[in-house]
């Protein structure tokens, strides 16, 4: 079948992106896509939980790249896998450090979360595993949890 007459997705042109890219953030990508960063980051979340991609945070800004990381990167990674991640209290701080008025770092720690969230219950999970906890409690402890948030 000649090239011509392949189908080409959205998500082909994002994955295509990346691959030249190396690392690209979420709102660069959605540009260059000239799609909404919401349509984008969706297709993106989809992605990395396929294990295409992987998402790495600096401070709130997401950068995707292919993943394709071995045992040991990815054991590594586990380690340290909190440390792109910020509690709501530090949020807050660097926040109000920056100058952001009051009334929008409530929203700004909901997208930050939405961002997150993925890895956030990822990490929930791991410690809950550990300390043994049934299933039906991990996730009325989840839900209380992320009510807290």
């Amino acid at each position: 079948m000649p090239a011509d007459n392949v189908l080409r997705t959205v998500a082909d042109e994002l994955v295509e992106l990346v691959n030249i890219s190396k690392k690209i953030s979420v709102e660069e990508a959605a540009k260059k896509l000239k799609m909404s960063v919401d349509s984008v980051q969706a297709l993106i979340d989809f992605l990395v939980e396929e294990k295409v991609f992987g998402l790495e945070y600096k401070f709130t800004t997401p950068y995707v790249y292919i993943y394709k990381e071995g045992v040991q990167e990815t054991e590594r990674k586990e380690k340290s896998f909190t440390e792109g991640l910020i509690t709501k209290e530090q949020f807050y701080e660097k926040a109000k450090e920056r100058n952001v008025p009051h009334e929008h770092i409530e929203g700004l720690w909901r997208r930050y979360l939405q961002q997150n969230l993925v890895q956030i219950r990822a990490e929930f999970l791991r410690k809950a595993k550990e300390r043994n906890l049934p299933g039906e409690k991990i996730e009325d402890i989840w839900n209380k949890y992320i009510s807290y948030l």
